[in-house]
């Protein structure tokens, strides 16, 4: 008989190894990762210029709870309370368990840890170790399972189908990208932590590596949850980078070039103010995601970038000289405070740039791009699923032992401050680790194994068209009738799906990403004539921008099957049992 296993941890990512290690803390042993490359997930090859971590204050001197936090995030709209109170107050343990493995967050001479302010928040809640903050954190994690704990890395293994038997997972089929076989792999358990579905958009700043495996959960039959939230900002598209932060608050000359080479800068046709346009670009630092509550002032900025890329010009930013009538005596004080406070002065953009956060230009240089004198090719590309997979608060499915943690999950709602996705990864594997250790096992007596798949090689498969409309049509500006002429040409896709491809690893693969298109679409003709415009996105039906109906913010989106639902929210919990209760529970 084979083995199986207590877990099976999907992914290789900062989600997926939380999930182990906290598994391994817990008692629980008998487990294994899965991955396609270990070396290709989001985590390991995102950032920006000082990628953000999101955690309870810890400097010392700045009032804070878990409440306060968790009221934060929640006030964004659409989300639960509990959860995001989940995610506060089991903040400060994931972090300094970080710490301990070495991950470098700056701590102040007394031992605290600073922080600064991060986009949809106010408070300095917000740190860093630099432009690869969630890499740092992979690595050392990594270490972690696989050297200290000895946990069994199953890598180059394609995950193609959750083993589902009366709504109880109980395994994967995997094919093996060695030898082109497939098998299955039987766990009691199982935890997802492959991330979003990265693939389904051409403007994009995920890797190219990154594909997520969202179609296959689809088809083990979850359900989403505010799968139509998405973060759109501006980003490099040469090499894929938010171009956040820094990058914007030392405010780079916007410049767009036709197909004969013609160059203007753009942002004047834009603005009644050149001096307000520099003050949004500024802002954008730290209000990189586009938002629709914005969309009249700095997110203007994304929609001038937008607006000049679908006239099939490219868009750039040159850091070698100011933009036109630039002055720094109109700058607003908040900008010009933050530029002088920071010691950021300089004469140009690379000169400011190179004074506030050298390590952002390093970036660049390590592709092959010299900021000091190339301009920099950006979009408006997709950049992080706030929506997911419908999870309770273990962050199980409605499928039991099937567990989906990280960018996968549907935790958030209409905006979540940046970096709050880091704490997510963490918290995630903490929670649904603890729920599965406490579970006891159960009889396991599957033996099916299901018919391997056989394709025909064909080198012409292609649907990067379709990845170009959902960019152009579906992305951060959501098209009504658009999005419904492209749900069918997707359906009519899948419906003819052909078994020829380049390889059986491409095959599915593609076929995931065909699926999630189809689920995200059905989500957005579901749900957005009701909801209208709101979060990071503006929808338009017949022609007009559709407000936002707030109603909606009280309730999470539901959507399996094209069709929508909608939950009310629960709201963070604010009373508590007195101490002794909790003490009385203490077992010996």
């Amino acid at each position: 008989m084979k083995k199986i296993y207590k877990a099976l941890i999907i992914g290789s990512g900062a989600a997926a190894y939380s999930s182990a290690d906290r598994l391994y803390k817990e008692g629980v042993t008998d487990i294994a990762v899965i991955t396609e490359n270990r070396l290709s997930g989001t985590s390991r090859n995102t950032g920006s210029d000082k990628q953000t971590y999101y955690k309870l204050s810890m400097d010392g001197h700045t009032p804070d709870s878990a409440y306060k936090m968790a009221s934060d995030m929640f006030s964004g709209g659409s989300c639960d309370g509990e959860k995001m109170y989940l995610e506060a107050v089991n903040s400060a343990e994931c972090f300094l368990t970080l710490c301990d493995y070495g991950v470098g967050f700056p701590t102040d001479s007394y031992g605290g840890y600073p922080g600064y302010k991060t986009d949809h928040d106010d408070t300095l809640r917000a740190t860093s170790v630099g432009p690869l903050t969630s890499k740092k954190m992979t690595e050392k994690l990594e270490y972690q399972v696989t050297e200290i704990n000895k946990t069994p890395l199953l890598d180059n293994k394609q995950v193609i189908k959750i083993l589902v038997k009366d709504s109880r997972a109980y395994g994967v089929r995997i094919l093996d990208l060695l030898t082109e076989k497939e098998e299955n792999i039987y766990s009691e358990n199982i935890i997802c932590s492959t991330g979003a579905p990265a693939c389904i958009y051409e403007e994009s700043v995920y890797p190219e590596s990154q594909h997520g495996m969202t179609g296959v959960l689809i088809e083990a039959g979850v359900r989403m949850c505010n799968f139509t939230q998405w973060q759109y900002g501006m980003a490099s598209v040469d090499f894929r980078w938010n171009v956040s932060g820094s990058f914007m608050q030392v405010i780079p000359r916007f410049v767009s070039i036709d197909n004969d080479g013609n160059e203007r800068e753009f942002l004047k046709d834009y603005f009644d103010d050149i001096n307000e346009a520099y003050n949004f670009v500024f802002l954008k630092g730290y209000q990189w995601p586009f938002s629709f509550e914005r969309a009249d002032k700095s997110s203007l900025i994304d929609i001038a970038v937008h607006s000049e890329t679908s006239k099939g010009r490219k868009v750039y930013l040159d850091y070698t000289k100011n933009p036109e009538n630039f002055c720094f005596k109109a700058l607003s004080d908040e900008a010009k405070d933050y530029l002088i406070k920071t010691e950021s002065l300089g004469n140009t953009p690379i000169e400011r740039l190179t004074k506030l956060n050298r390590k952002a230009i390093d970036v660049y240089m390590r592709q092959g791009i010299d900021i000091h004198k190339d301009l920099l090719r950006i979009a408006v590309c997709a950049q992080h699923n706030n929506g997911g997979v419908y999870t309770d608060n273990n962050f199980e499915t409605d499928i039991k032992g099937l567990y989906v943690t990280g960018e996968a999950a549907g935790t958030f709602g209409l905006s979540r401050p940046g970096g709050s996705a880091l704490n997510d990864t963490q918290v995630g594997g903490l929670v649904a680790a603890k729920h599965i250790s406490k579970k006891e096992s159960l009889p396991f007596d599957y033996k099916n194994e299901d018919a391997a798949t056989v394709i025909e090689k064909d080198d012409t498969t292609d649907y990067s068209y379709l990845k170009k409309k959902m960019s152009n049509i579906a992305s951060f500006r959501r098209d009504y009738e658009g999005c419904c002429e492209l749900l069918k040409e997707v359906n009519s896709v899948l419906e003819n799906y052909p078994l020829k491809h380049r390889n059986l690893s491409e095959y599915y693969r593609d076929k995931d990403m065909l699926i999630s298109m189809k689920a995200l679409l059905e989500a957005f003709v579901s749900e957005l004539p009701e909801t209208g415009s709101r979060g990071g996105a503006i929808f338009i039906k017949n022609g007009e921008i559709i407000k936002e109906n707030r109603y909606y913010r009280d309730y999470l989106t539901i959507t399996k099957n094209g069709k929508a639902e909608y939950k009310k929210v629960s709201y963070v919990p604010c009373e508590q049992k007195p101490f002794e209760y909790y003490l009385s529970q203490i077992t010996e």
